[in-house]
């Protein structure tokens, strides 16, 4: 191109100094200006000091969307009148000085289309500028891809140093809907796991606190679900409202467009993600491919957080009934200490032991004697709050810590478990077996100072409570 408007500029330059108006060489016109693909203008200065388009050629008329006639004689300023900068360079040529390859946002002064256009202004003589225009709008539009490409490429790299580098969930999915938000425009979000039998809405956006569905569950046969495990890739919907079969999940389906990614792990769905935006059609197959690839790694970040929490719970729980371990116990109950300590607030331990247990052992077999302390352990933890801190403290020995309780209530708690566990009857084939459990409770005060005083203590009166006939409660009331 270089050299083609080198050879075109010569052949102006030759042309004005032999004829004295420039429209005169039908030749010239078209030789060059009619059959060059790019626009050309020739911008003439009059006797009134007013610039004007003396000569252009049909490619100039095309990217202005005027006929060559109307575009004969415009002044600068109307020709450029909705594109201001390109009105300095033509100036800059008028005195002397040529500018190159100088890239704006065209828009002509005929038509609202913006383009992006090169321009090279380059002066002929005093009279005239050799005004070159190159529609680059393609090129800009490529260059933008690739700057998106670039863009979206970081930004799953990010992503994925972002995923690997927590372990806890709640920061897991906070993350996946930070940079879901920079890849994919949405107004609202739903992230769904598998629970069971259940979809379980793990973490939300765009959401207001009253309608934020965060933790509600729907059942795992609804239209979205089934419609993405059956195919088990993106799917889009330019009008999800319209959408019949998305009317079942009411509120859930929550804007114009719809764009659903499945959370993949070892060949399974361990979920989904819902994604919305309040303007129709909105999302489409680059969209999908991209959350594609960001669920994917998503997908791995909610896997391992997942064993993380199962590794953590195994490593503080006792593993036949689900009560913390005795170590993690005694933990707890240290740090409940220090907030009584500080706070003033009461705090109580009960210590409970199943009577004759191991007469169970003996004449039903250690299985039955696990089930056994399953079925009692799950009996107490449905009759306790969810702020009491339940323990196994060895062999058929638990231990229930009670925050913000004194003496006398903890000892109503005690004697309700004691009265629960006498109530209830655990069926073994043909045989129904009954149970009672002793019960010790002792409380936070100048003598049980600290965990192991408090352990001291409950397990004295628990003591107690055996050595007077079993299935009562004592508590330590030195």
């Amino acid at each position: 191109m270089e050299e083609t408007n080198r050879k075109l500029r010569s052949d102006i330059e030759q042309l004005l100094t032999s004829q004295a108006d420039l429209q005169a060489s039908e030749t010239f016109f078209r030789q060059y200006f009619l059959r060059l693909p790019d626009p050309i203008l020739i911008w003439e200065k009059d006797e009134q000091g007013e610039f004007r388009l003396a000569i252009t050629n049909q490619a100039a008329a095309d990217l202005t969307g005027s006929s060559m006639d109307d575009l004969h004689g415009l002044l600068l300023d109307d020709f450029y009148s909705r594109s201001l900068h390109f009105i300095g360079p033509v100036h800059t040529a008028f005195s002397g000085i040529e500018t190159r390859q100088t890239e704006f946002p065209f828009i002509s002064h005929s038509s609202p289309e913006q383009k992006w256009v090169s321009c090279d202004c380059i002066p002929l003589s005093d009279r005239y500028v050799l005004n070159i225009l190159r529609d680059i709008s393609q090129q800009k539009d490529r260059q933008r891809l690739d700057e998106n490409d670039r863009n979206q490429i970081e930004l799953l790299r990010q992503a994925m140093t972002a995923f690997t580098s927590v372990l806890n969930m709640d920061q897991v999915l906070e993350n996946v809907l930070s940079y879901l938000d920079k890849l994919i425009p949405y107004d609202h979000v739903i992230l769904y796991l598998v629970e069971e039998n259940q979809l379980h809405v793990q973490a939300s956006g765009g959401f207001s606190e009253e309608d934020d569905p965060l933790d509600s569950t729907i059942p795992l046969h609804n239209p979205q679900f089934e419609a993405i495990n059956r195919n088990r890739q993106p799917l889009f919907l330019p009008n999800a409202l319209e959408y019949r079969p998305f009317k079942a999940l009411g509120l859930l389906n929550c804007g114009e467009s719809w764009l659903g990614v499945p959370l993949m792990g070892r060949g399974q769905i361990l979920g989904y993600i819902s994604i919305y935006s309040d303007a129709p059609a909105v999302y489409d197959n680059e969209h999908a491919r991209l959350a594609e690839i960001f669920a994917n790694e998503a997908s791995i970040a909610i896997e391992n957080a997942r064993l993380f929490e199962q590794v953590q719970i195994l490593a503080v729980t006792d593993e036949l009934t689900g009560f913390f371990n005795r170590r993690y116990f005694y933990e707890l109950v240290d740090m409940e200490l220090a907030r009584a300590r500080r706070y003033r607030h009461p705090v109580s331990l009960i210590m409970i032991d199943i009577d004759h247990f191991k007469t169970v052992n003996d004449s039903y077999g250690h299985t039955v004697g696990d089930l056994l302390l399953k079925e009692i352990c799950a009996l107490i933890h449905k009759a306790v709050r969810d702020s009491d801190i339940l323990g196994r403290h060895g062999g058929e020995e638990f231990v229930l810590l009670l925050p913000e309780t004194a003496l006398n209530k903890a000892v109503d708690v005690a004697e309700r478990l004691r009265r629960l566990v006498a109530d209830h009857h655990v069926t073994v084939g043909d045989r129904d077996i009954t149970i009672s459990v002793s019960a010790g409770v002792a409380t936070f005060d100048d003598h049980c100072r600290t965990a192991d005083d408090l352990f001291r203590c409950a397990d004295m009166a628990m003591y107690q409570a055996k050595q007077a006939g079993r299935n009562q409660v004592h508590a330590d009331r030195r």
